[in-house]
């Protein structure tokens, strides 16, 4: 079994907290939605994502999503759902036109072998930790990582690019595509942390890595970490993590 923890702050910048993110450790599922387009718009469009995988994962609960495949399908269609209630909300008023969020969701499946499916779009992250090493496990859809990954920039140049916000992917876009879906082995000790990057543009992740390394077997206290060294910061933007590890 596995379970988690998590934790958003307003940060000291933001009027409102447009981040959302739920833990559903009955379903092996948690997600992390970061929102934009204005007070309202990012608030409602981060909450729509978030309850709209969370809802389509209840509908499938029981019917034997636990391959690789299934459960990629199953967080593929469970972003497409997201990203139909963010749209049809927006149609529906009219001042919430444009919204739309970044989502990053895991699910682990543990039998016979525990395995994490990650589907995410935008800039929110995952990461696993395995022994000393911390590895990002998203790609972002933003247009520095798109210079990064064409040798136009180096990734410490990434992290204070004046462009580093600008999202190319983002669930409420007309143009949007899938989500980039992936699975990952996981080892018992492995730890996994989703977050929004009110996080990863305050805190590199060398020092990511040590926070989680120190609080390896308490997510709560880990959680508590990362969000008072972004805030410690500046504490530019929400900042909302997830930290998941295997119960003993």
């Amino acid at each position: 079994m596995w379970r988690a923890a998590g934790l958003t702050d307003l940060g000291f910048v933001r009027s409102s907290n447009q981040d959302a993110f739920a833990l559903e450790d009955a379903l092996h599922l948690w997600v992390i939605a970061d929102g934009m387009g204005g007070h309202a718009g990012g608030e409602v469009a981060s909450r729509l994502a978030v309850d709209a995988v969370i809802a389509h994962a209840r509908s499938r609960a029981g019917t034997g999503a636990a391959a690789p495949s299934s459960a990629e399908r199953l967080l593929q269609d469970a972003m497409a759902a997201a990203q139909r209630a963010i749209l049809d909300e927006a149609r529906a008023r009219t001042g919430l036109a444009g919204m739309g969020t970044t989502c990053v969701a895991l699910r682990i499946s543990a039998a016979p072998e525990s395995f994490a499916t990650i589907a995410h779009v935008g800039d929110s992250r995952a990461y696993r930790l395995r022994g000393d090493r911390l590895e990002q496990l998203t790609q972002d859809h933003s247009i520095v990582d798109d210079y990064v990954r064409r040798g136009l920039i180096t990734p410490a140049q990434a992290f204070t690019h004046p462009l580093r916000h600008v999202l190319s992917r983002a669930l409420g876009s007309e143009n949007a595509s899938d989500a980039d879906v992936g699975t990952h082995d996981l080892e018992d000790s492995d730890l996994i942390m989703l977050c929004t990057d009110g996080l990863t543009k305050m805190v590199e992740d060398d020092r990511i890595g040590d926070l989680l390394r120190q609080e390896r077997g308490a997510p709560d206290q880990a959680c508590q970490a990362l969000v008072q060294e972004a805030l410690s910061r500046g504490g530019a933007d929400n900042v909302t993590v997830i930290v998941c590890t295997r119960r003993v």
